[in-house]
């Protein structure tokens, strides 16, 4: 075990957690894009409009926390102003109950998507998996007519994905049309902002607020399903893809159905289970995980005794990896694309070989890719010809390994900028050594199964020569990809990464 080779090395528990996420799994599901009204003028009262608070932070709220990016778009991007009513210090105090917005608002990273929202015509739809058009005073102005944000939401809807609007964000499906010139809405259930609503609004401030009201507009439309609960309750319709809310207190309702329509539309994606390599942990993928995200379903694996799992190194081995990554693997519908990087490679081959009904494809990262009966430190001693490596630092019975501090970086991220460098060696933990001495048990359930493998040019921990002998020994890898990478290609170059990956069909 003295000789086993730091080849086997892979990015430490927290390099992508430093300044790219707040905490492990944020964002994992996909990416959903809001839309709210850029500012306007009203013409009955004279007051400045545009979106109400609550109508894009509830659903952001809602959305962050079920593991989804949120974007916010709008039609000229830029700054949006929220309505002062919707505000939690105005004068008023109309909505000093609200303290999610206050909260929100008083965050200066997150008041800043407010101040540099997207453009609506740079967007590129196929990044989300869900739309919701928020409400405000300013859409019924800015949104009624704007023929760009119709067949944006048209066009989406099309697509089958979850497509939403709340309170007056509902005025575009007075006049939003699908291709056979029908209303998108004509004979589905939806609502939006009601009589009673309205009525109240125009007595609280005394004065006629707005230009048409939606309830009105929709009752003379061609078979119309527009549906209203009692005077601002939370009330959320969905018809098929289409999800609507009522007002401002049906914005968490609305975004609770489009995230359960996403978890039934699960089955439009692929599936990619990612599994980190040795000293490592599931935030190696921290960087490539939410773009991967923004078309398939992704989930990261945690293998016991690596990062924040608490399980003692000494004595797990092959098998309790192979477990737990044959756990996550049964709890997804259909069959999924498994991706393992370096030691990984050995974890996800013995996987496949179990499961082998469960395996769309294998693909390999810089990884180890052994043959029946082999093992990692096997496969490391043989292309060393044996020779002892310096740079290991054992505890006394040789059950955990550790790297030394100052070779670690120079191994294993040589391109990586110094603050990650920097992580690489603050979290470094140390590996059991035996799933590195577990052989596999290989068959052909295993060769049967398609195999591609993403190698790293400028890699000094499984080097590029190894990788090559590998793949030729193996002999049923369908397709190579090279990146002129060190050990971390999803790291030094996370978009050519995951461009590859996606590729690979």
């Amino acid at each position: 075990m003295k000789k086993i080779l730091i080849f086997i090395f892979a990015v430490s528990t927290a390099l992508t957690s430093s300044k790219l996420f707040a905490q492990h799994n944020a964002g994992n599901n996909g990416k959903i894009l809001l839309i709210a009204s850029n500012p306007s003028t009203n013409k009955q009262t004279g007051w400045p409009i545009g979106v109400w608070a609550a109508e894009v932070i509830h659903p952001y709220w809602e959305f962050m926390t079920a593991g989804y990016s949120i974007d916010i778009a709008s039609p000229d991007g830029g700054e949006i102003k929220i309505d002062g009513f919707s505000d939690p210090e105005d004068a008023s105090k109309y909505a000093a109950w609200d303290y999610l917005s206050l909260g929100f608002l008083k965050d200066a990273s997150k008041s800043a998507l407010l101040k540099n929202t997207i453009k609506l015509s740079a967007v590129n739809p196929n990044d989300y998996k869900a739309v919701l058009v928020c409400g405000g005073q300013g859409p019924m102005y800015t949104f009624i007519d704007n023929k760009e944000l119709h067949k944006f939401f048209a066009d989406f809807y099309q697509t089958g994905k979850p497509t939403g609007a709340i309170c007056h964000g509902t005025c575009i499906l007075l006049k939003t049309k699908l291709p056979n010139d029908k209303y998108l809405v004509e004979g589905k259930k939806w609502t939006g902002f009601a009589n009673t609503e309205e009525n109240y609004a125009d007595a609280y401030v005394g004065q006629k607020i707005q230009p048409f009201r939606i309830q009105d507009e929709a009752s003379k439309m061609p078979n119309n399903k527009f549906e209203v609960a009692p005077m601002f309750e939370a009330h959320a319709v969905q018809d098929g893809n289409l999800i609507t809310g009522q007002q401002q207190n049906s914005g968490s309702e609305a975004a609770k159905l489009i995230i359960e329509q996403l978890e039934k539309d699960k089955s439009r994606y692929p599936t990619y289970v990612l599994v980190h390599g040795a000293w490592a942990d599931e935030s190696a993928w921290g960087f490539v995980r939410n773009n991967l995200a923004k078309k398939a379903n992704v989930v990261v694996v945690n293998l016991p005794a690596h990062g924040a799992d608490n399980t003692y190194g000494v004595g797990v081995g092959l098998n309790d990896y192979v477990k737990t990554v044959t756990n996550v693997i049964n709890a997804q519908k259909g069959k999924v694309i498994l991706v393992g990087h370096s030691m990984a490679g050995v974890v996800i081959s013995q996987v496949a070989e179990n499961i082998p009904n469960k395996i769309d494809k294998l693909i390999y990262v810089s990884a180890y890719l052994p043959k029946n009966g082999e093992n990692v430190s096997g496969i490391t001693n043989k292309f060393l010809n044996n020779k002892p490596i310096e740079v290991f630092e054992f505890n006394k019975d040789y059950s955990l390994v550790s790297i030394k501090k100052d070779a670690i970086a120079t191994v294993v991220c040589a391109d990586c900028p110094d603050y990650m460098k920097d992580v690489l060696v603050k979290y470094h933990r140390a590996e059991p050594t035996k799933g590195l001495n577990d052989n596999v048990k290989l068959t052909i359930k295993f060769a049967g199964i398609p195999k591609y493998y993403i190698s790293t040019k400028n890699d000094y921990a499984v080097p590029y020569l190894l990788q090559q002998q590998m793949i030729k020994d193996n002999g049923t890898v369908k397709k190579v990809f090279e990146m002129n990478t060190s050990h971390l290609p999803f790291v030094v170059k996370p978009a050519e990464f995951v461009d590859i990956l996606t590729s690979i069909k």
